[in-house]
């Protein structure tokens, strides 16, 4: 009998999709939690008093804003009463490539798989890290808009570069990242 092994990785592939994207939905707050602490981090650290907040609220990202409504309606910060700008986002938009990276590992010939997910774990946070922080900024530059460029002195060709790694970081990072990792 012929071997053959691209049909039985296929089938692999094919066999462990299924599982690791179940696996991947059910378990979104364990994979979604330091992500978002990172993230979080990151936004502080670069762009301060713009965000009070990212939280996970079950698979739902709830950014709350340092910016709110005056009593004209234009958006000010920081927000003139407790009523601030707040934020839902899917963080599974960025992250629906871990499944298939496992997916990949599972169905490839090794004997330390383990260790190969724990590393491919590795390699892909700062990926998905990309994608969540340039989500949220793309969130705050567009949504709050010129409030949020003046608190942090941003000129236009920052917004440029927000986009374009938002779009980036949300369609082509999540299909390549996962391949990529895995042939390395």
């Amino acid at each position: 009998m012929k071997q053959r092994p691209i049909q039985t990785f296929v089938l692999g592939v094919l066999l462990f999709l299924p599982i690791t994207f179940a696996i991947w939905y059910l378990a979104a707050v364990v994979h979604l939690a330091p992500l978002t602490w990172l993230t979080e981090q990151l936004v502080q650290l670069l762009f301060p008093q713009s965000v009070l907040w990212l939280k996970l609220d079950g698979n739902t990202l709830v950014l709350a804003s340092n910016f709110g409504t005056d009593a004209n309606g234009a958006i000010v910060s920081p927000p003139v009463s407790d009523d601030l700008m707040g934020f839902h986002l899917n963080p599974l938009i960025y992250t629906y490539s871990l499944p298939l990276l496992f997916a990949l590992i599972l169905a490839t010939p090794a004997a330390s798989k383990w260790e190969q997910l724990l590393w491919g774990s590795l390699l892909w946070l700062p990926i998905a890290c990309f994608s969540m922080f340039f989500s949220v900024l793309k969130l705050l530059a567009f949504e709050v808009g010129h409030a949020f460029q003046q608190q942090q002195g941003l000129s236009q060709w920052m917004f440029d570069v927000i986009a374009l790694a938002y779009q980036t970081g949300t369609l082509i990072l999540p299909m390549i990242a996962p391949l990529v990792i895995w042939m390395a």
